[in-house]
């Protein structure tokens, strides 16, 4: 998390960062789960009610990072955004270091995409229709509007840019919270956080009401999805009361107890509803899924002295979740590219070889993406860095006895 203040309107300011080293390692848990999902479970061929297919069971959830990634945002925005709300010039740093963290990245990413498909689109081949198929209108992907297009059309779109989905719906989530944040106070701030939290099951069934043959509606639409990221910023509230913070530092026992709880419904979810267009899914099974990462994440906050604590530590997760942001975006590309290499085809795993060039196109994404993080995005971030909050008081809000009222 993140506080400070700017240098220019106050003698004591400064930008401190408190970095928490465990969530580098939930950063990299998620985007492990992503990269299991897409290169192992997407594209494997396993024939229903036989031995592997039981086995996979437990693995159907693997889809559900991105919601621990919106939990992770949550948390690490709604920190900044409160230790940060009496600045002069909050909204100006706020977008400019999240320009500077999102969208050079964002469009090399979509900027190569449609290059390569004027290239290949003027071939008279059409080896490559695959990659193309259901794409979406360009326009909408600069705008970061392209998951109103995939909830209208049913369809994530071209291949690899389908999990641009997630980032419009964080971006469109950053267009009120700044906002709320700053013009409320501390309890209303909370009801709202609370209010979001508790309606967005309630817009999912609504969607599936209204519109049940497009089960993207409910995935990709932000009010659908708030839940995750608005739980992230309620536990980013609940560490920065210290009345909060200290009743739950007494309680862990009941993190013990609920832990089994939690584990028990995604035990459900992974058996009877895994997918994101079923009815346990939709209606609580995402809700179900969202606080299981905060408290996750609350407890490796909390108790970083744990077992929990400790593993989130290791250092290759943190290395993971250092690259997170461009292996989520290079990762089906690179992948695809090494897939058609050798199989001239879109990727599938049902053979000892095609699983080979799947450990194949992983490896080559983390070199890739390791290289993309430290030549391109850690050099942009630390560009938007140079902006600082202003403020009159460098004291974080962490230290705050109690809300305010």
């Amino acid at each position: 998390m993140q506080t400070g203040s700017n240098s220019g309107s106050s003698p004591r300011a400064t930008d401190a960062q408190v970095r928490i080293p465990q969530l580098d390692g939930l950063r990299g848990i998620a985007i492990g789960m992503i990269l299991i999902w897409h290169f192992f479970l997407v594209p494997i061929v396993i024939a229903p009610r036989t031995f592997l297919a039981y086995v996979m069971i437990p693995t159907r959830l693997a889809w559900t990072g991105v919601d621990l990634f919106f939990v992770l945002s949550g948390f690490l925005i709604g920190g900044i955004l409160l230790d940060a709300r009496e600045a002069s010039n909050y909204f100006s740093v706020f977008y400019t270091r999240r320009f500077f963290r999102i969208v050079p990245v964002y469009f090399l990413c979509f900027g190569g995409v449609f290059v390569l498909s004027m290239l290949l689109g003027s071939l008279p081949v059409r080896k490559f229709d695959w990659v193309f198929a259901d794409h979406l209108p360009w326009l909408s992907f600069p705008f970061f509007f392209q998951n109103f297009w995939m909830a209208a059309r049913n369809t994530l779109g071209s291949y690899g840019l389908g999990a641009t989905w997630s980032l419009t719906v964080e971006e469109q989530f950053y267009l009120t919270l700044p906002l709320l944040a700053k013009n409320l106070n501390r309890r209303r701030f909370t009801f709202v956080v609370v209010t979001g939290i508790v309606l967005a099951p309630a817009f999912r069934l609504l969607f599936y009401a209204l519109w049940p043959t497009h089960s993207l509606s409910w995935f990709v639409i932000m009010p659908c999805r708030a839940d995750a990221l608005l739980l992230g910023v309620l536990a980013s509230i609940a560490v920065r009361n210290l009345a909060w913070k200290n009743w739950l530092v007494a309680k862990r026992r009941l993190f013990h107890l609920l832990a089994p709880i939690l584990l028990a419904v995604l035990a459900f979810l992974s058996v009877k509803g895994a997918s994101f267009y079923t009815f346990p899914m939709l209606s609580f099974g995402m809700t179900s899924v969202a606080i299981s990462f905060a408290a996750l994440l609350l407890y490796a906050v909390l108790f970083p002295e744990s077992l929990v604590g400790r593993i989130l530590c290791l250092g290759w997760l943190r290395w993971l979740g250092a690259i997170a942001y461009g292996t989520y975006l290079f990762h089906e590309f690179i992948y695809g590219a090494v897939y058609w290499a050798f199989f001239g085809r879109q990727p599938r795993v049902g053979s000892l070889p095609e699983f080979l060039v799947a450990l194949l196109g992983l490896a080559l994404s983390l070199v890739l993406c390791r290289l993309l993080w430290l030549k391109f995005e850690k050099p942009l971030i630390s560009i938007g860095h140079r902006r600082q909050y202003s403020l009159e008081s460098t004291a974080p809000l962490l230290q705050e006895a109690a809300a305010r009222p």
